[in-house]
């Protein structure tokens, strides 16, 4: 029969952990907080961008609403049937907007020339620069939503092309007009 070693130890101390094994548990939890943060970080920024992305929607069919009933499309968020509480702000995204409101995070906007539509960008954190906008088919030839970084004119994204819209959102380049790179949202 063979015996099992065992260590013993003199009464009143405990066994511990050894420094390789501590280690070993640091390294293991470094490499779980590599992978584990960088994911939790683009679910946190896609919970964001749903929501503004919803405001956007409301907007964009209040946008259309007035469109249809008058001929034009308005010029102010006055004329138009939305509730925004929350949104009482004047900090602009995109420096050519007509009129513009903001919650101290994303910005709201109306641009009333050639390049009709409504804009959502982001004032503040890790993307600021990044938004969504909606022109009907005035400028971008699609009725979609599009992604936006901008590049210019504005408060400008300052990370890589498509660092926002391609690796969050799988959203292809459409092209870039007016200090802004647009991208086909899925």
């Amino acid at each position: 029969m063979s015996k099992t070693y065992q260590k013993t130890f003199p009464a009143g101390k405990n066994a511990g952990f050894t420094l390789i094994e501590l280690l070993v548990v640091v390294l293991i939890i470094g490499i779980l907080s590599a992978i584990a943060l960088p994911q939790y970080t683009k679910a946190v920024e896609k919970s964001r961008a749903a929501q503004a992305l919803a405001v956007l929607k409301s907007f964009g069919q209040a946008y259309q609403a007035y469109y249809m009933a008058n001929g034009e499309y308005p010029t102010s968020f006055d004329q138009l049937d939305l509730d925004m509480k929350g949104w009482t702000g004047k900090e602009k995204w995109y420096a050519n907007a007509t009129d513009t409101l903001s919650n101290g995070e994303w910005s709201l906007q109306i641009i009333a020339n050639v390049s009709s539509g409504v804009y959502v960008g982001r004032l503040t954190g890790e993307y600021k620069g990044v938004g969504f906008g909606f022109f009907g088919k005035v400028l971008y030839d699609t009725d979609t939503i599009l992604c936006l970084e901008r590049t210019g004119s504005g408060v400008v994204f300052e990370k890589n092309a498509g660092d926002y819209c391609t690796k969050l959102f799988h959203a292809p380049f459409l092209n870039a007009v007016g200090g802004t790179r647009a991208y086909r949202m899925p």
